[in-house]
Parts: structure tokens; sequence; C-alpha cells
């Protein structure tokens, strides 16, 4: 669809939502989700889970203020099989574009391209900078992540934020490997229960040398 998750985003399933956990400031006008019918991350749902959670669809809505709605229901189930990945047939229809009302032609080709970023190799709390980072970056990602914890605050959702002060391409890979959620429309940086896990033991072994 070419939309970046630049702006705010909230999957409905039944009476819940799910998506990022709502600041507890918004200096924007776009304006956040209801915080009362907000349920959890939406990274922690599987599409399949969250058709099950509703058996009659699913509708994903992105950017407030446009108020753009993608539908997403069961077509044709497919046997119930391992596979290898996951890959677009046909298509049409496009929705608008990121910044624009415009509709763009559909392209099986450009959706592919899209699957395939999201099923490559991600980051992990072992690997916080990628499976195939060097130990340099490795390094970098782990202090990235231990000077967040240093300068965090708690709130009052009981989670820990930071500025983001630091490089985007640092806190992107942190952000894939669970440890934060530094979302773009968001000032400030999330450190996951994961992140503060993993930073407090490497705050341990430095203060420890």
């Amino acid at each position: 669809m070419g939309w970046d998750d630049f702006h705010p985003h909230v999957f409905e399933i039944g009476d819940a939502e799910f998506g990022p956990r709502p600041e507890e400031t918004e200096d924007d006008d776009e304006g956040q989700t209801d915080v009362g019918a907000w349920t959890g991350e939406d990274r922690e749902l599987t599409v399949a889970e969250a058709l099950a959670k509703s058996g009659d669809g699913n509708t994903y809505i992105y950017n407030f203020v446009q108020d753009w709605r993608v539908r997403i229901t069961v077509e044709n189930p497919a046997p119930d099989q391992p596979a290898d990945g996951v890959s677009c047939m046909a298509g049409e229809n496009a929705g608008p574009q990121q910044d624009t009302r415009d509709g763009a032609s559909f392209s099986v080709q450009g959706v592919n391209r899209r699957l395939a970023e999201a099923m490559r190799p991600r980051a992990t709390a072992a690997f916080p900078a990628g499976p195939r980072a060097t130990i340099d970056q490795q390094l970098l990602a782990n202090l990235t992540l231990v000077v967040l914890m240093l300068g965090s605050r708690p709130t009052r959702h009981g989670t820990r934020e930071a500025w983001k002060t630091v490089r985007t391409e640092v806190l992107d890979s942190l952000q894939e490997a669970g440890l934060v959620d530094a979302a773009p429309q968001r000032k400030s940086v999330t450190i996951t229960d994961a992140g503060v896990a993993h930073a407090q033991r490497l705050v341990d072994r430095l203060r420890a040398l």
C-alpha cells in the first residue's frame, strides 16, 4: 500500500484494540487511540490469533486523521501445513499513498518486495544488531540499550521511556529485537520488559568490571 508506519495505527479485534502502547501525553494533531479500549501491543498477536478472536474479520486503521481502514477477512483457508514463506499471487484496488488520498496501481512485485523484507532474519536479544552484524555492531546496539535504560524514566503504565537521542538504525535494530518500542510517530522510546531485563543484566556486568 505504500504505508510506512509513519502515522498512528491500531487493529480493531472485536471490542478490543491492539497497537502501540498509548503515550502519556500527545502534542500533535493526530490524536490517539482510546486508552480504555487498548488491550495490548499488536506485535504480540499474529494474524491467525487475531482472526481466531474475531471470526468475522478484523479492521486495521491507519492515520487517525484520514481514518484509512482495511478490512481483514479469511477468503479461502489454506491447508494447515508449514511453508517456506509468504508471497502475493494477485491483487487489485490499491489504497491511497502515505500522505495523499491519490491511489496507485497495484503491484504484485512491490508487495512481494515488502514481504521479503518483512520475513528476513530479525534481530534478537542475543543479536540485537541483527544476526549478520559484526561484533562491534552488536556491542554498539547493547551499549545503546544500556544508555537508553540509564537515561529512562518510569511511566504510569509500568514501562520505562527514554528520548530518541541515538542513531536511528540502532534503534531500529533494538526494536526489531523486541527490546524497545521506537515507533516513528513517537518522540520517546519505550523500553520493553525484555529490554529492561536485558539492559539490567548488561549494567550488572559493566559494574563488575
